[in-house]
């Protein structure tokens, strides 16, 4: 029998030491070998990362990466922003109680406030948790316990996603394709995202009295992160008009934009409305906690969870540790004292112009851009899929990943700029980087963007395919 003492564990300067190959070969062997394989077909796995700050990541083998990605929006500030650092080093050497699982914690109160002080309207009473599909999966759960159980329709939109969990995917309709290997929740309804007739249409098909419906819960994106979906300008004012008129609670999620990512603080102060809850995360934990939150209306929470015994009702072991409290409250004053949040709104739209104009140059390759704030993208056409489907019979899904493929990688390669794909639309790049960019960063990326467009993508493209096919 093994004890503990007999095994070889491996320490961090081991980790330190370990070769490209070795690396490589663990994460593929415990990590998920297809993963693995796919990280290593767009170069990723190459080199190491040995350090990374602001907008940079430094590789093993001393290149500089400008990060492109914001690490799918994560790093508001960047990597390894000095102020958190420090705020997080102070932490640590004062030895505090780290859990607050039995005493109220002064800092956590710290952050409710600065948080219902940022949050628009009565929005104030706060539940903190991990990650965006557990912030999702508290904010329905609210949302259900408050309509009760003759109101527990929930409604969610076609493209749209909210977590990997069984209750998130199902709300998912971006997932819906893949949706079939889960089970899902029952009482979910999809309806067209920036259609309010088919919202209302549902709605109306469940009414159980006059101004009453089996519809409990709306959950929806303000702005569709994948593609930068931007709804009608009073589409969300119609959304809150039903959602008043019914009962209905109106959950926003804004896990990927919230935080200054799209030129304001939140995504849904574009349309002049307010959720009755808000999930978010991402941003939240500035890149160095895994932080996530859900904040509601206090005739919502209350009702919702009226009795002492009820109080624990929801809840979770990491509900808000000290270093993600202290983490998290430096984040808010970096975006007011940096003003990112107005950067971000600047910034994106100096990207934005310089991405219509690498439309107007490549037409015959790029199809579309889009954007607001910092959330941007440059979808592809595929082009060659005649010529693809010669050399592979895997289908239009590896097809859409002919273009996209071949331009992640020679970016990485010849250019040293990160950029990603996102799960649901492989025709495009999801452009997020951490709002501290500057105008010399987004020149770079254009000006590089174009040099790769310019040049012969077939080889790489080609050879990505096959590797894709070989898989």
């Amino acid at each position: 029998m093994r004890t503990l003492q007999s095994l070889k564990l491996m320490t961090v300067e081991d980790a330190d030491r370990m070769s490209e190959k070795d690396n490589l070969r663990l994460f593929k062997k415990h990590l998920g070998g297809n993963l693995g394989k796919m990280l290593s077909m767009l170069g990723f796995g190459d080199a190491i990362p040995l350090k990374a700050e602001g907008m940079y990541i430094t590789l093993n083998d001393g290149r500089n990466i400008l990060d492109m990605t914001g690490h799918v929006g994560v790093l508001v500030a960047g990597h390894n922003h000095p102020r958190i650092l420090e705020a997080r080093r102070k932490w640590a050497e004062r030895k505090g109680l780290e859990t607050w699982k039995f005493f109220p914690s002064p800092y956590q109160a710290a952050l409710c406030h600065n948080l219902s002080l940022i949050f628009p309207e009565d929005l104030e009473v706060v539940f903190f948790c991990n990650s965006g599909a557990e912030a999702n999966e508290g904010a329905l759960k609210l949302a259900e316990k408050y309509a009760g159980p003759e109101r527990n329709l929930i409604v969610y939109t076609d493209i749209s996603f909210h977590g990997k969990t069984h209750a998130t995917l199902t709300v998912s309709g971006s997932e819906k394709h893949q949706n079939h290997h889960f089970h899902q929740i029952d009482n979910c309804a999809m309806v067209k995202y920036g259609d309010i007739d088919d919202l209302r249409r549902v709605i109306e098909a469940n009414k159980i009295g006059k101004n009453s419906s089996r519809v409990g819960t709306f959950i929806v994106e303000a702005i569709r992160t994948e593609g930068v979906v931007i709804p009608d300008a009073n589409y969300f004012k119609q959304v809150r008009q039903l959602c008043d008129e019914y009962d209905i609670v109106l959950i926003f999620d804004e896990i990927y934009t919230g935080f200054g990512r799209t030129g304001k603080m939140f995504a849904f102060e574009h349309f002049g409305v307010s959720p009755d809850i808000c999930s978010f995360s991402k941003a939240f934990g500035g890149g160095k906690a895994t932080f996530a939150a859900f904040i509601a209306r206090p005739r919502v929470y209350s009702k919702a969870y009226p009795k002492m015994n009820e109080a624990t009702l929801h809840s979770t072991t990491y509900n808000g540790y000290g270093e993600e409290i202290v983490s998290a409250l430096e984040v808010l004053h970096i975006l007011h004292d940096e003003q990112l949040v107005e950067n971000s709104a600047e910034m994106g739209r100096y990207l934005l112009d310089r991405l219509q104009e690498v439309k107007r140059e490549f037409p015959d390759i790029v199809a579309d851009v889009g954007g607001i704030g910092l959330l941007t993208c440059i979808k592809f056409k595929s082009k060659g899929e005649k010529l693809m489907r010669l050399i592979s019979s895997t289908g239009t899904e590896y097809m859409e990943k002919f273009v996209t493929g071949a331009i992640i990688t020679t970016l990485l390669k010849q250019h040293n700029i990160l950029t990603f794909t996102p799960p649901h639309d492989s025709a495009q790049l999801l452009i997020t980087p951490s709002l501290i960019i500057q105008k010399a960063h987004i020149d770079y990326f254009i000006e590089s963007l174009k040099k790769v467009l310019s040049g012969s993508l077939w080889k790489v493209g080609l050879d990505y395919v096959k590797k894709l096919s070989e898989a």
